[in-house]
């Protein structure tokens, strides 16, 4: 049993070892009275405190938890409609500490099967007691209650009773905290700073520190030690897809560039701004009205500048592996324009990334929908990564 729990934590992602394991088979050993029993509430907390270190690691315990001991949930327990509309309506009741002490303690094998005899047996509302489905009492069924190992059932979840009923832990509280979902602009700040490069550079200042311990080796003799400063000199572009099929996209593409206007670690950080895959110009703004041609781009920046590109990288096909064709100005334009208008957006985005190698690119599509033809050809000129935060750090690891 214990080891299907452990399995089950690797598979959904949360780091444990067996030394953890074997802490949590010991924590359990000291904790279990002389028969061997241990609550289901008591295990669940002892567990959580030796295998999820993090709380961004809660809600993966939760559901691993849920499938090792919480099979009940996969029961088709029918109630009866009139059943559940008494415990819409508790009672107000406190219950006090000895009440509390004589509650039925049952293991989650015996609570189905008293739950089983009381809704053939039930007739009636009960509130207060410790024996048939209701609410306030210390029954093992219903809600509003106390019971260390109860089933929470009906009733509206706010913060009253006890809360511990095992089906609690199905609720996944904490999967906002996930890794792979929460993309918030003070998390992408965090992930961006690894990004961080101090290099000295700049005028010479005196460093009093050594100076002292300079002056201090040779026996009163002043020796000025002079030092420059460390300053983080990488430089960041985040260049962006937006409209059209990015719209649903908007707002975490908007966190990025949000945390990314405002670091302030970095010697500069430049945004620009594309829709699909972009050809001979790149957008200074979302409005499309102010551009900067590639070569001027190549220009403008040094070859060891970062840049991350962001979109979903679908499109229709020809978009992407065709070159652009104006049949009212291709006449009139010179060899260099001809030369560049025959160029596809894959030829210039491979273009870019040969003048930039240290370059990424962030989809905020789900994985398993990279398949697309016009993705798949992307990723093989540019390492690609999901918007996630977890995406975003080993995005960011590539980088460096």
């Amino acid at each position: 049993m214990f080891l299907d729990f452990f399995y089950n934590l690797r598979k959904e992602s949360v780091p444990c070892s067996t030394g953890e394991l074997l802490a949590f088979l010991t924590s359990l050993r000291k904790l279990t009275d002389p028969s061997g029993y241990i609550s289901l509430d008591c295990l669940y907390r002892v567990g959580r405190l030796n295998f999820a270190k993090d709380l961004k690691y809660y809600d993966g315990y939760d559901v691993a938890f849920a499938k090792t001991y919480g099979s009940w949930k996969d029961l088709r327990v029918s109630f009866r409609e009139t059943l559940l509309d008494w415990l819409e309506k508790k009672i107000e009741k406190i219950i006090t500490e000895e009440e509390k002490s004589k509650a039925p303690n049952l293991n989650i094998d015996q609570v189905l099967e008293e739950l089983k005899k009381r809704l053939a047996e039930q007739k009636e509302r009960h509130d207060g007691g410790n024996r048939w489905v209701g609410t306030s009492g210390t029954s093992p069924f219903g809600n509003s209650g106390f019971n260390p190992n109860g089933l929470s059932i009906g009733g509206e979840l706010d913060g009253s009773g006890n809360r511990t009923g095992v089906n609690l832990w199905n609720e996944r509280n904490y999967k906002a905290y996930r890794e792979d979902q929460i993309l918030d602009t003070r998390s992408i700040q965090l992930a961006l700073k690894e990004l961080r490069f101090l290099k000295k550079e700049g005028k010479k200042d005196i460093h009093i520190n050594k100076t002292i311990d300079k002056t201090c080796e040779n026996a009163g003799v002043i020796e000025i030690v002079e030092e420059r400063e460390r300053k983080n000199s990488l430089r960041l572009v985040l260049i962006m897809d937006i409209g059209g099929s990015m719209t649903p996209h908007s707002e975490r593409v908007s966190g990025l560039f949000s945390a990314s206007r405002s670091l302030y670690h970095f010697k500069e950080v430049h945004n620009y701004f594309f829709h699909n895959i972009f050809h001979n110009f790149l957008y200074n703004n979302h409005n499309f009205n102010e551009k900067i041609s590639l070569k001027h781009f190549e220009e403008k920046f040094r070859k060891n500048t970062k840049l991350i590109f962001v979109g979903d990288a679908y499109m229709a096909p020809y978009e992407l592996l065709s070159a652009p064709y104006n049949p009212y100005s291709y006449h009139t334009s010179d060899k260099e324009e001809k030369n560049q208008k025959s160029k596809s957006g894959l030829d210039c985005l491979k273009e870019l990334i040969g003048y930039f190698p240290d370059s990424v690119w962030l989809n905020p599509e789900p994985k398993r929908f990279w398949g697309a033809p016009t993705i798949e050809a992307i990723e093989s000129v540019v390492p690609m990564f999901p918007l996630s935060i977890e995406g975003l750090r080993k995005a960011v690891k590539n980088l460096v």
